[in-house]
């Protein structure tokens, strides 16, 4: 029987242990009292017959009637169809059992003989008599390894897809994180540039900064969840360079007000900072403000970014918010599945950014990552 052609032939350690069950199987039908046979040879052939025939139903059954209708939901032909191939069986198991076992071991049949040996080989295969004894001794006898196996089977796939589809999430979280704007990096540096020209005493605080940055992003922030006080000191760092580009056009400020040491997914202030950046201060003439609260209260984490909004903002600005958002969402799809709530109010001089996190959420994921 292959239980999973790839496995079966790529994997020793699952040969082997597909060999243990049966060994095991092999055992349980020798039963406990070996005193009823009367010699080891029946013993070995009798148990070698049942497991042989638990062999037969299962090998159909999984290499067949799995993927022709259990896999599909066809739950009715599934339980049709497998009580036929016990019923096959147990035929089988008659005929050895009638040609030659009680014909080899009399003895051990004395009982049953002097009931039924007046009844011929046909008499005795004949459904309507026979069709209790498989019902309440065949049945049971010879499914119970197919119920292990499949019910393995089932584990084994359900524990690839959840592989596969943490895989997809892992994928999609990193092409999301890709497509963080990168204009922010070249406009400091182009920045830096110009403060290096007129050497001011800004260029190496700005370069200190933009390294903070980029080191965090690529190489600090590649699990699922990070430590809050990490992403904070990355939008201050953010804001920082911010400041410098802006001067006293950019007003900032940061609340932060947090009872326990919470995670959260990486980049998610540093997106909603940016769409603020993006989409207040960078098209404001004159003085704009940025202001952050970040909160927990009553088993939420709370994360507010309000910025002022110009007047005048251009339709291409528009379409890049809109991608903007629909990159955070997803990421918050991904990893708050029903556990976070994302407001926008879009005014005509003032735009905000709602968050609530379940910390109760937030919490566990801290308590995972230390613990596995």
């Amino acid at each position: 029987m292959n239980l999973n052609p790839l496995s079966a032939r790529h994997h020793h350690p699952y040969i082997w242990g597909l060999c243990a069950f049966w060994g095991a199987v092999f055992i349980l039908n020798t039963g406990p009292h070996w005193e009823i046979y009367s010699s080891t040879r029946e013993l070995l052939e009798t148990a070698g017959m049942k497991t042989g025939l638990q062999f037969f139903v299962a090998a159909i059954t999984i290499n067949s009637l799995v993927p022709a209708f259990l896999e599909k939901g066809r739950w009715v032909w599934f339980a049709v169809t497998v009580f036929l191939i016990v019923v096959v069986a147990s035929e089988i198991n008659i005929v050895i059992r009638v040609l030659y076992l009680e014909v080899l071991y009399p003895e051990s049949y004395k009982r049953f003989l002097s009931l039924f040996s007046h009844m011929t080989l046909f008499e005795r295969m004949d459904l309507s008599w026979a069709m209790r004894y498989i019902l309440f001794t065949k049945v049971p006898e010879f499914t119970f390894p197919t119920v292990l196996l499949v019910a393995y089977k089932f584990y084994q796939k359900q524990q690839g897809l959840l592989k596969l589809k943490e895989q997809r999430i892992s994928a999609e979280l990193d092409a999301l994180k890709n497509q963080l704007n990168p204009h922010f990096i070249f406009n400091t540096l182009n920045n830096i540039y110009a403060l290096s020209l007129k050497k001011s005493d800004q260029t190496p605080v700005a370069v200190e900064k933009l390294s903070a940055i980029l080191d965090y992003v690529v190489y600090r922030c590649n699990e699922k969840f990070v430590d809050i006080n990490a992403e904070i000191e990355l939008i201050e760092n953010y804001i920082a360079l911010e400041k410098i580009r802006y001067g006293k056009r950019l007003q900032f400020s940061l609340d932060v007000d947090l009872k326990h040491n919470l995670t959260i997914a990486p980049l998610i202030l540093l997106t909603l900072l940016e769409n603020a950046c993006k989409h207040g201060i960078r098209e404001e003439l004159q003085q704009g403000y940025i202001r952050i609260a970040i909160k927990e209260k009553n088993d939420s984490l709370n994360i507010v970014i309000h910025n002022s909004k110009p007047g005048h903002s251009t339709n291409d600005n528009d379409k890049a918010q809109k991608v903007g958002l629909a990159n955070l969402r997803k990421q918050l799809d991904l990893l708050y599945p029903d556990t976070h709530t994302l407001q926008i109010e879009d005014k005509r001089e003032s735009y905000s950014a709602t968050l609530s996190l379940d910390t109760q959420y937030n919490l566990a994921s801290e308590a995972s990552k230390h613990n596995g």
